[in-house]
């Protein structure tokens, strides 16, 4: 969670904003709470988007597909109001992490918790199927793992079965690595087509990567139409559940009932369900919930100025209390626990006492998610050989030929700007390359023993702009965030508030540069958690 910046609003509709918890290309999540002091997850849209009127219809359909939905495992929708200045959708919240966090933190999930998180997944899509929909997008980021089951979320491009014109060939929605083979080659797209997604999300919670790998997404997009799931690192009790989930033909896979028959009986309405580390998680993230509520003030909707409140021992209604001594609500801080001194007497010192500061956040370099290396080091042998070669052609001809002293004078500049530049390539392709690894936790450059690590949540855009030799990946780091300065090994730039970190450009030759750019790019949509700016140039 992060504190609500000045420019934030502190209050949607009746829900007072206590912190936020995400955002994305379509606006910011928020924790809440109701007037009744239940917390809620509330989804605000940017304020440019809320003036285009063809999103604010898709979003009114996103919001309708996201009501009709019931059952156990979906996020129920709670309020919204879709003709605000800024839309914004009310969903219950659930406190834990999506599985894709869980999985990156703390590896692959037990068998049985695998079994059990099926169950609930194909309880959430039988219940949406019945209402027509297909959700299109099911993966890691869109499974929510509560204390009592997961939890399906993010209605974003679902679309209604009946909807023939949003399943035309060239339609292509989904996340890569995901997608069924019917997304991928643009065929019709019903039920099925989310029971293949299922087998992707359970292959990645029981092992910790997709079936058909992470890396180049045209390779594996290739591959989930054409080869079969490698399902080797699977548990053998495992492999006839997720494998017939993955079938290539939609006709072949099973529904969510009968998944539900393969799955088993499960119990999740308990903490055990999952393992103590990701339980404890939950834990904290109640913890949050409930710091953040005693935090935030209790003022009441309504614009018009109030008297100031007060209280009453033993009676409820505030605005009636007598005149008598009361205690003042201070703003956004945790309640006093110490009683008030009488007066005349000296207040007791009191000693706030230490917490432990959270420990770092840490991106991994042997986590899930690709790794690009800059190239062009035999292209800088190459031109350290030519340099070099230059320099002895030009002193064995002034050896031979007795030039003038002011042609010779002139050889001489020429050969210490030849050795300046043979130098700068020939270290070039003798440094070891700088890479660039990008996953759920955030982005690691390194080189040579060396890294930066950017954890997501000291992100607040991420993006590839430059073309060309210019090309780089640019963060803008959250207020608070370590400043991510110049480096010898690492050398950066600003740009528009941001800073230029991984330069793209440096990659090669004008084909790998244009296809390391695209690399690069279907990466951060896949793995940034919401902060790619697909706009940027």
């Amino acid at each position: 969670m992060q504190p609500l910046l000045a420019s934030e609003p502190d209050r949607v509709g009746d829900y007072r904003l206590l912190a936020r918890i995400g955002g994305g290309a379509m606006g910011a999540v928020y924790l809440a709470r109701s007037r009744g002091g239940r917390g809620v997850a509330i989804k605000v849209v940017r304020p440019e988007l809320a003036d285009d009127g063809e999103f604010r219809e898709r979003f009114r359909r996103e919001v309708d597909m996201a009501r009709s939905v019931g059952g156990f495992w979906t996020a129920t929708v709670i309020d919204a109001d879709t003709e605000a200045a800024q839309p914004w959708l009310a969903t219950e919240y659930v406190p834990g992490p999506t599985l894709h966090r869980a999985v990156a933190d703390h590896g692959p999930l037990p068998e049985q918790t695998v079994r059990t998180l099926a169950a609930g997944l194909a309880e959430a899509l039988g219940a949406i199927h019945r209402a027509g929909l297909v959700h299109r997008d099911l993966k890691p980021g869109n499974v929510l793992l509560g204390p009592d089951g997961p939890r399906v979320i993010d209605f974003g491009i679902s679309r209604a079965m009946s909807s023939s014109n949003l399943t035309a060939t060239g339609i292509f929605l989904g996340t890569p690595g995901f997608f069924s083979p019917e997304q991928t080659v643009g065929s019709d797209v019903g039920p099925p087509s989310d029971v293949f997604s299922l087998g992707a999300v359970l292959m990645f919670a029981a092992t910790g990567a997709g079936p058909f790998g992470n890396e180049n997404t045209a390779a594996m997009l290739y591959r989930v139409v054409h080869n079969e799931p490698d399902l080797s690192a699977l548990p053998t009790g495992l492999r006839s559940l997720i494998g017939s989930c993955l079938a290539k033909e939609p006709a072949d896979r099973p529904t969510p009932a009968a998944l539900l028959d393969q799955a088993g009986e499960s119990s999740p309405q308990n903490d055990s369900w999952l393992p103590a580390e990701i339980t404890a998680v939950i834990t904290e993230h109640t913890a949050q919930l409930k710091q953040a509520s005693e935090a935030a003030p209790l003022a009441p909707p309504a614009a018009a100025p109030t008297p100031p409140p007060r209280t009453q021992r033993g009676g409820s209604d505030w605005s009636a209390a007598p005149a008598a001594p009361a205690k003042p609500i201070i703003p956004s801080r945790p309640k006093p626990t110490a009683q008030q001194p009488n007066p005349g007497t000296a207040a007791p010192a009191r000693i706030a006492p230490s917490r432990p500061e959270p420990p770092a956040e840490r991106v991994r370099g042997d986590g899930p998610g690709p790794v690009f290396a800059l190239g062009g080091r035999v292209g800088a042998l190459l031109s350290a050989a030519i340099m070099f070669g230059l320099i002895y052609l030009v002193v064995e001809v002034s050896r031979n030929s007795s030039p003038s002293a002011d042609i010779w004078a002139l050889a001489q500049f020429g050969m210490v700007l030849l050795t300046i530049s043979a130098a700068l390539s020939l270290g070039k392709a003798l440094l070891p390359s700088l890479r660039l690894k990008v996953s759920g936790e955030g982005l690691r450059i390194s080189r040579a023993g060396l890294a930066r690590e950017i954890p997501w949540s000291q992100v607040s855009r991420v993006a590839v702009v430059g073309s060309g030799k210019r090309q780089s990946v640019t963060v803008w780091t959250r207020p608070g965030a370590p400043a991510q300065g110049w480096r010898i090994w690492n050398p950066t730039r600003p740009y528009h508030g941001g800073v230029r970190l991984y330069p793209i450009g440096a990659a090669g030759g004008p084909i790998t540069r244009r296809q390391e750019g695209r690399r690069v790019r279907q990466a951060l949509q896949q793995y940034s958690r919401g902060t790619y700016d697909d706009r940027m140039v």
